[in-house]
């Protein structure tokens, strides 16, 4: 019997070798994934390619036939025992978690040094704001799993003491608590009323976005537009960013809270996405703003925009903090994501005279 079923196995694993194999010639069956390589040849420049066996291993494992269902199905098996990959954590409640969060989550990336850095570069950003006449407020967004560490796996321990709570602390020292707003507290109030961030991406959702820049724009004394009057809608719309990451051969949407601003703004640049590297708009606010963000920044958009007469989103880093010679804002704001705060190092080099020289 042992015998029998050591024939079937092999029989079944050289089927499903061959199989694969062979339908790498099915038209549409094969496609190179993000990072591969066309298929390689035997003979190169004229003689035997040596590297074609690890040349073809390569190929071979990003573009076998119908390789999106496998990892699929793959992924499918393993969330259903609450594993993800390397890219991504399942967590609790059909919560989705970046994998790149979790050194943040657990334990401190980045050394004493490079917190010092990391506040030379908001101090200095700062002083060269207010050396052109306009405030300046970083407001970093948390991690997800920052706002629900109860939606992590037990296996992950819980760091007590951040690098976003080094860095607060070490800009706190200098005397700066005015130029920095820590968002946890006002999200993690507004999560026990709404989802503030989206379940199968690593992003706060518009509920989210509006609440944090709640906290902003009381910092700033900026009244944004009252939103009792604005139509909230709750379409499953959203292409979730880790469920790309699980699922490379499906599309899967989560539900995506939207406030409708639509009469409150307008772009006066040319936009294709909220992750254009430059967007212009003009609101129905007063003052102006000049705003350098990450992916963080895009549900934030509409407010901003609706809250200011006139904004302006920057991608670029190093952070263009001389545009304020042209663009004479009245606020300068700096969001990014707590997973990205060792990018506030060097991000600076556009300050000039405003530089600390620490």
């Amino acid at each position: 019997m042992n015998r029998t079923l050591k024939v079937i196995f092999c029989i079944f694993f050289f089927a499903v070798c061959l199989f694969f194999s062979l339908a790498t010639f099915i038209p549409g069956a094969s496609k190179i994934t993000e990072g591969g390589t066309e298929r390689p040849s035997l003979v190169k420049d004229g003689f035997i390619n040596d590297d074609f066996g690890t040349d073809y291993e390569e190929y071979f494992s990003r573009a076998f036939a119908y390789r999106g269902y496998v990892v699929d199905l793959w992924s499918d098996m393993r969330a259903a025992i609450g594993e993800g990959n390397d890219q991504v954590v399942v967590g609790k409640d059909n919560f989705l978690f970046f994998a790149e969060t979790i050194d943040s989550y657990t334990g401190n990336p980045m050394t004493d040094d490079e917190i010092k850095s990391a506040a030379d570069a908001i101090e200095n950003l700062a002083k060269a704001a207010e050396s052109k006449g306009a405030r300046f407020l970083f407001a970093p967004a948390p991690d997800k799993n920052t706002i629900y560490p109860e939606k992590m796996p037990a296996r992950y321990i819980r760091n007590e003491n951040t690098d976003l709570d080094r860095l607060f602390a070490e800009l706190s020292e200098r005397g700066l608590d005015d130029i920095f707003v820590d968002l946890r507290p006002t999200l993690t109030d507004a999560k026990a009323e709404r989802l503030v961030y989206h379940r199968r991406d690593t992003h706060w959702n518009q509920d989210g976005a509006l609440g944090a820049f709640g906290a902003i724009a009381d910092r700033l004394g900026v009244s944004l537009p009252d939103m009792s009057t604005i139509t909230r809608t709750e379409p499953r719309d959203l292409p979730g960013d880790l469920d790309a990451l699980l699922f490379p051969g499906k599309t899967l949407f989560d539900v995506n809270p939207t406030y409708d601003l639509s009469e409150y703004y307008i772009f006066t640049s040319a936009y294709s996405t909220p992750m254009d590297m430059r967007i212009s708009t003009r609101g129905a606010g007063s003052g102006k703003a000049l705003v350098f963000r990450d992916s963080f920044g895009n549900a934030m958009i509409p407010l901003i925009s609706s809250s200011f007469a006139e904004t302006r989103f920057e991608r670029a880093n190093p952070y263009r903090i001389d545009l304020l010679d042209e663009f004479h804002a009245d606020d300068v704001i700096l969001i990014i994501a707590e997973r990205n705060l060792h990018t506030l190092i060097g991000s600076d080099s556009r300050a000039g005279a405003g530089n600390t020289g620490n």
